[in-house]
């Protein structure tokens, strides 16, 4: 190192470089900020703190914590009955137990109040609360005690419901502060429900701290005579600052007095071991010479060209509003973030070679410039959240940085480079006693972490001291980190290393002054002077062990630290005197105190003030659109008006709000004029917020409405209870009685030739309903069919005697059935014949007719048979039953087959082959003396067989017919088949179910409710339509609609069991009460997919008229439209234009389609980031939303028309590989108009040539983000197309991995979405819409893969079904690791069963590298069961042979 005494700076060696903190820390200082936001319940809301002290309430040396149940002091119990007859601040030392008078208020009030009230406890971090949560939970077991925190996503709860459901029974809550004010301001925790407040910390409550604000609104209630709860403070510093009197606006604040023990303050005393205070003086080292380092880090920031900086550059090339507002404060003030960097390390230098002198600032600097530029060249995560172009700038800088490294401490001459003041804690530390365990407090972070590194290298304390460093502990997300910053999360393990004995020094900034959980010690050393008297109390609280110190380092006499203590006896004098008068504090924390009307929601009681509409109005614009490069932040603009001559400018703000908010709100002005920018703009937040109200964009507890359309969407069971399914057969039974006109249909049985076998009339004393032909499947042979005539009316006297029973007892009576012959539910009866009860079978002997197999065969115990052949006598070579073998064989016998011992006959034989051919295993032979004949047709027989089937045909469209006469009576179905469908579960095994139409009825529900919402709600932005449209087609909403409508009692969820059949009797059925209730349990996902169905049956009876009556049916609070009124009241929101922009006029031409209001264009193309300042329109987001249920409702009749009926899952599949984002993007790519256009050649000529506008290009933004992101994409598209195009044109596979790999962005397919719902909406066609689509290409494409049968499995779902034939697990791992060069590459490794698979690199997203893996994955075990087929097949082969042999 080299000094000079005169050298140049660019900056003040007496003041820091202009417009910087060197206390960069994250609210580390006096705790009186709990929070960044003020206003809305938000995760961030919240100090992310390490464990917070939970004091030890029943005092002990070495200060462990335990988990049992704490006993209270008798000074303890002193304040605890000090709390019951008032409101009380608990004034104690820490460590002397504050918390366990805390616990016994809080067990009093438990006892005392209704069991509808809440205790709540509040403490400003939520590591505190935590473990206060603990604290209470161990000694209160017996009550449910709740921790609210950020992190349980309160900021969705958004109505009174979730809360009053989520604080049922509960009686203690545990929260920081904001979270009780924001409940409390949004009205969902109300005072009068509130019995006592815990105020931990209660020193905090200054200002507009959040505890403050929250008492602001009890005095409100308290003046005007309404219930307030109790209050009980704990504090260990009852002021913030160095005056006694501030203690009168803590007690003001809090409607309490200070108090601390005085009959038992000798025993609180004797528990109270306050430190011997030491002053260890040193003096100034001179600070006037600089090293070699610093000055050529000086020179390198003097150098800097702010011009090109690439911030400034950025704020230069963008011409909006918002850049060049920006711009002017950023070169004005010199304010880039390059530039803040450089002077923060100039300014942290200057003030470590102050404080610990030349050594700790040389070292700072080399590590800080080597660890960034490595960061830089390594492309590590350490500085990832910075702009690429600003590391580049910086490193350029900081390589010009030429560094002398400062000795080694061994060098003798290292003393020349150390501060007297590091010299003096050196000396104070090296005599301390060998159990020292201590911590040191500084003010400034990069002074803890080199003083750490310094002390444990110096000669004198590295073998003494195990030493760490403690600098903080918020987090905060995405924010950019600063070059000189350390780690924190070394920070936390040394914490947790000093905690377990690990460590014995610690040095830390002030967060650990204030409840941050750490033991006792007998050193600390005040490497600063405090601050404050807050901070001298706190720090000396810290060193509890007997015999223990607290010292000073000091350069100067100061009469500081005496001045502090008698003012904390003053203070101590001025809160135990009980009859002292408050005296009026009138402080003002800011210059001017507004006087702005809040906004004030009387209905609920909900409330926002001035100092809160800022959180408030960003929160609610953070809430409107998740998308990616759109700046939804809200930015404002100041205008000044000079005043005259010494007196301030008074200035007035606008605030711009995001592009997807309604043209009329998006720019609104405060009302006032005011001094400071900060106030005029919180008067334009608040009258931006009250003008989102007035637009019905919050709700009435002033949140935004996306919360109120998601509250119905809660989660549905697995199952549910509804109905037992309705029977119709009582109601028929019943009708017998007194019916005067019976419903008669001819059911005629038709053979596989189309014969017809026999004819019966079928009768009810109820409308028969139409049932379609149906087949029945006697055996293995082609079906049968059961034809249905027309219905017709006869008179009672017309119907004869029921034939039902005899055909039954013909087909079933050898199986006691119990079958009799008496009436039946429904009646048949032979129109050509008599048909009598158990008179026909068997009635003829084989003598006497010759069998010819018209009829039936039956053994001596009325087995009926099927007659195969007659045989003279009886062929030796066939098998006979050895009851047989003693008849004699040259008899004639008959070879017979046995009849079908089905019920059912609607579903296919299984097993066998749909040969003529029945099994030999039925056949047998037989005397045929012991053998007798029916006296009637066999075919009567079977269609005795068929009854059961034909009464379950009749009954499931019985069933239907009820449903479609009563609940869906104004549909009007002509088409009963369709709703039988509609409402068969899969899984009945009727051969049909629901799941075809439930696919069609989905999307059109989908497509009404998006019109229907887009229309009702203009203001509205696309988050907002998106939640609107989840509340009304989620599964829980439609089960509900199923249930609360009475449908479940239609839905047919167990099929026809043939063997469980018994007949079904009038006499048995007429005592059956028909309005019985039972129950049956039933998916609920059933319940909501069978309303979906019959939207999708009413569509294919009636078309969109029919599926929208029925959605009105089952949802009748949304105030439907059609389609064709949607589309026109949308159309008429749009204000009318017939001119383009020039660069959107060619997009007509390549869409195929003339905009009759080109303005509805000019919104598709234009994406919510395009914030010029003419920029008055709206954006692409809501013809996006509609967009997307347009093309699914295309590529679904797409789907459907398709000549082959197929599975719903292959229906699903296809419509996935139509319209997801990549091909949707991919297709936008390709997707050109060609243009004219002029090249010079070679010779300098001009020729004319073409160039190709593609569909993505016509979006409009102002996004640098995007334009580079576009950008990339082309440049992909470029080198991988070709193999895509490939595919879609020939290929059997779809393109799954390569399209991922293509990674386009989700923009390009909204913008292809938005465009189709501006046709939409100005042509009002679907066919013109499927024109477009069609001319992009995705239904050419989906019509080649139906036809071709292209296999559009993704892979991931390929894997999954192959690894879970075999019952194995897939595990998927992304990875990060550097591949070739240093460069960083995305890896996938997939285990099965425990196994690696694949390990695959150069992934581009964790999506497209697990597809890639997958695909591959699945080819190595799609080889190894080949293989185990392949030697499976070999083994057969081996063992048949062997066999043979």
């Amino acid at each position: 190192m080299d000094f000079s005494e005169d050298v140049s700076l660019p900056f003040s060696q007496d003041r820091k470089l202009e417009g910087l903190s060197d206390d960069d820390d994250d609210d580390d200082g006096d705790g009186s900020t709990a929070s960044k936001n003020h206003g809305y319940i938000s995760p961030s809301a919240e100090l992310l703190e390490v464990d917070v002290e939970v004091e030890d309430v029943d005092v002990q040396e070495d200060q462990t914590t335990d988990s049992v149940v704490i006993h209270a002091r008798e000074y303890q119990l002193e304040m605890f009955e000090q709390s019951l007859k008032r409101n009380i601040i608990v004034a104690m030392e820490t460590g002397t137990g504050k918390t366990q008078v805390a616990i016994l208020r809080i067990q009093a009030e438990l006892e005392r109040s209704p069991s509808d009230k809440i205790i709540w406890f509040l403490a400003p971090t939520v590591a505190l609360c935590e473990q206060q949560t603990r604290a209470l939970k161990s000694q209160i077991p017996g009550v449910q005690i709740k921790f609210i925190r950020g992190a349980e996503g309160i900021d969705t709860w958004s109505d009174d419901r979730t809360w009053d459901d989520y604080l049922k029974n509960v009686r203690v809550v545990v929260s920081t502060y904001q979270i009780l004010l924001d409940a409390s301001n949004h009205a969902f925790v109300r005072f009068e429900r509130l019995s006592l407040i815990v105020f931990d910390e209660a020193h905090n409550c200054v200002g507009k701290h959040p505890g403050s604000k929250f008492m602001a609104r009890y005095h409100a209630r308290k003046a005007q005579g309404l219930p307030i709860p109790s209050i009980l403070g704990l504090t260990a510093s009852p002021i913030m600052k160095s005056k006694p009197d501030d203690i009168e606006l803590i007690e003001q604040t809090l409607d309490a007095v200070c108090k601390s023990p005085s009959i038992h303050r000798e025993e609180l005393m004797s528990i109270m071991n306050r430190p011997s205070l030491h002053y260890v003086p040193y003096s100034d080292s001179d600070s006037t010479l600089f090293t070699y380092t610093i000055r050529n880090l000086a020179t390198v920031y003097h150098e800097l060209n702010i011009y090109h900086d690439p911030y400034i550059i950025r704020l230069r090339a963008d011409g909006s509003e918002r850049s060049q507002v920006a711009l002017k404060k950023a070169l004005g003030e010199k304010d880039t973030y390059v530039f803040r960097q450089m002077r923060s390390l100039c300014n942290k230098s200057l003030e470590l070679q102050k404080q610990l002198g030349p050594w700790a600032a040389d070292h700072y600097i080399s590590v800080t410039v080597a660890r960034f530029l490595k960061s830089f060249e390594d492309n590590d995560e350490w500085f990832h959240e910075w702009d690429i172009e600003e590391k580049q700038y910086l490193s350029r800088a900081l390589e010009k940085v030429k560094i002398s490294p400062p000795p080694s401490f061994e060098d003798d001459t290292v003393v020349m480079y150390l501060s007297n003041k590091f010299i003096a804690l050196v000396q104070e530390l090296s005599h301390s006693d060998d159990n020292t365990i201590g911590i040191i407090f500084a003010r400034e972070i990069a002074t803890v972490s080199v003083l750490a590194h310094m002390l444990s290298v110096h000669p004198l304390t590295r073998d003494r001291f195990r030493v760490g460093a403690m600098i903080g502990t918020s987090t905060y997300t995405g924010r950019k980190r600063d070059i000189g910053s350390f780690n924190k999360t070394r920070g936390y393990q040394d914490l947790e290393g000093f905690k377990n004995g690990t460590l014995n020094l610690l040095v830390a900034t002030s967060v650990l002054e204030e409840g941050i959980d750490v033991p006792a010690c007998n050193m600390v050393v005040c490497f600063d002077l405090p601050d404050n008297l807050k901070a001298f109390i706190q720090r000396r609280g810290r060193a509890r062990m007997r015999e223990s110190k607290l010292v000073m380092l000091m350069n100067k006499p100061t009469y500081q630290v005496g001045e502090w203590i008698l003012l904390e006896e003053e203070m101590k004098r001025r809160y135990e005197d009980d009859l002292r008068q408050i005296q009026e504090l009138a402080k003002l924390e800011e210059s001017e105190q507004p006087e702005v009307e809040p906004l004030y929601i009387p209905e609920t009681g909900a409330h926002i003030d001035f100092d809160q509409a800022k959180s408030h109005l960003e929160h609610f614009c953070r809430q409107l659109s998740a998308r990616q490069y759109a700046d939804s932040r809200p930015y404002y603009i100041f205008e000044r008006t000079e005043t005259s001559l010494g007196e301030l400018p008074q200035i007035t703000a606008t605030v711009v709000l995001p592009m997807s908010l309604p043209p009329k709100i998006r720019r609104v002005k405060g009302k006032e004029f005011w001094s400071s920018e900060k106030n005029a703009s919180k008067d334009a937040a608040l009258q931006a917020y009250k003008e989102i109200y007035k637009a019905h964009l919050l709700n009435s507890h002033l949140l935004p409405l996306r919360g109120e359309f998601l509250r119905s969407c809660q989660t549905r069971p697995g199952e549910t209870e509804v109905y037992e399914r309705w029977s119709p057969w009582t109601r028929v039974a019943n009708a017998y009685s007194h019916a005067t006109e019976f419903y008669q249909r001819r059911l005629r049985l038709v053979d596989q030739d189309g014969d017809s076998m026999c004819e019966f009339d079928a009768s009810l004393p109820v409308p028969f309903p139409k049932v379609p032909d149906f087949e029945v499947f006697w055996d293995g042979s082609k079906p049968w069919r059961v034809e249905t005539g027309d219905m017709k009316v006869i008179s009672a006297l017309e119907l004869h005697a029921d034939h039902g029973s005899a055909l039954m007892d013909l087909a079933y009576g050898h199986r006691n059935l119990g079958i009799e012959d008496t009436a039946q539910v429904l009646h048949f009866r032979s129109p050509i014949q008599d048909i009598p009860f158990r008179q026909l079978a068997g009635q003829k002997s084989i003598e006497e007719v010759y069998p010819d197999g018209t009829v039936l065969i039956r053994d001596s115990n009325g087995n009926p048979y099927v007659l195969k052949t007659v045989m003279p006598v009886l062929d030796t070579a066939l098998p006979v039953m050895e009851a047989l073998q003693g008849e004699p064989k040259d008899v004639p016998w008959l070879m017979l087959e046995k009849l079908s011992r089905k019920r059912n006959f609607l579903l296919p034989i299984k097993n066998e082959s749909n040969s003529s051919t029945p099994s030999k295993r039925r056949q047998i032979v037989m005397p045929a003396h012991l053998c007798r004949m029916d006296g009637i047709d066999a075919s009567n027989v079977y269609f005795g067989a068929f009854i059961p089937s034909i009464t379950h045909m009749v009954e499931i469209h019985l069933v239907a017919s009820e449903l479609c006469d009563t609940l869906l009576k104004d549909v009007g179905y002509s088409d009963i088949s369709l709703v039988t469908t509609a409402i068969n579960a899969p899984g009945t095994g009727e051969g049909t179910n629901y799941e075809r139409i439930e696919f069609l009825g989905d999307t059109l529900l989908k497509l009404f409710t998006a019109t229907t919402v887009s229309a009702e709600y203009p203001h509205y932005p696309e988050g907002y339509l998106d939640a609107a449209k989840t509340n009304i087609v989620s599964n829980s909403r439609l089960c509900h609609a199923a249930v609360k409508t009475g449908l479940d009692k239609f839905i047919l969820k167990k099929g026809f069991k043939g063997k469980k059949w018994k007949p079904l009797y009038v006499r048995d059925l007429v005592n059956i009460d028909e309005d019985a209730v039972s129950t049956r349990p039933i998916s609920t996902k059933t319940l909501a997919d069978v309303v979906e169905a019959l939207i999708g049956a009413a569509y294919l009876d009636g078309g969109l008229s029919k599926a929208l009556t029925c959605i009105r049916v089952f949802i009748p609070e949304v105030e439907w439209r059609s389609l064709n009124i949607s589309r026109e009241i949308l159309f008429n929101q749009t204000s009318m234009s017939t001119e383009l922009p020039g660069p959107l006029a060619p997009l007509e031409e390549l869409i195929g389609y003339s905009f009759h209001n080109k303005n509805l264009l000019i919104e598709a193309a234009t994406h919510s980031s395009f914030i010029l300042a003419n920029a008055t329109g709206s954006c692409m987001e809501r013809l996006e939303f509609l967009g997307d249920a347009i093309l699914d409702k295309i590529v679904v009749d797409a789907i459907w028309d398709f000549e082959r009926d197929m599975e719903p899952r292959e229906m699903h599949l296809f419509r996935t590989a139509a319209v997801n984002a990549d091909i949707l993007g991919f297709v936008g790519m390709e997707w050109a108009i060609s243009q004219e256009a002029t090249e010079i050649a070679e010779d300098k000529a001009i020729v004319e040539t073409q160039t190709k506008l593609p569909f993505w290009s016509f979006m409009r933004h102002s996004s640098r983000d995007m334009g580079l992101l576009q950008q990339a994409t082309v440049e992909r598209h470029a080198l991988e197309r070709l193999p895509i195009l490939d595919a879609i044109q020939d290929s059997k596979g779809y393109p799954w991995v390569e399209l991922a790999h293509l990674h386009i962005p989700k923009f390009f397919s909204d913008f292809f979405e938005s465009v189709l719902g501006a046709v939409w909406v100005d042509s009002g066609s679907m066919e013109v819409c499927a024109q477009v689509v069609k001319k992009a290409g995705i239904i050419p494409y989906l019509r080649r893969m139906l036809a071709d049968g292209v296999d559009v499995l993704d892979p991931k779902s390929r894997l999954g079904i192959l690894a879970g034939k075999y019952l194995q697990t897939v595990e998927y791992r992304n990875e990060v690791r550097e591949a070739t060069k240093g460069i960083r590459e995305l890896f996938c490794k997939i285990f099965i069963d425990g196994e690696l698979i694949v390990d695959v690199g150069g992934g581009v997203s964790p999506e497209e590298i697990q597809a890639k893996a997958a695909q591959m994955a699945h080819k190595i075990l799609k080889a190894r069961e080949d293989e185990r087929n392949r030697k499976k097949e070999v083994m057969t082969t081996l063992m048949d042979d062997s066999m043979v042999a």
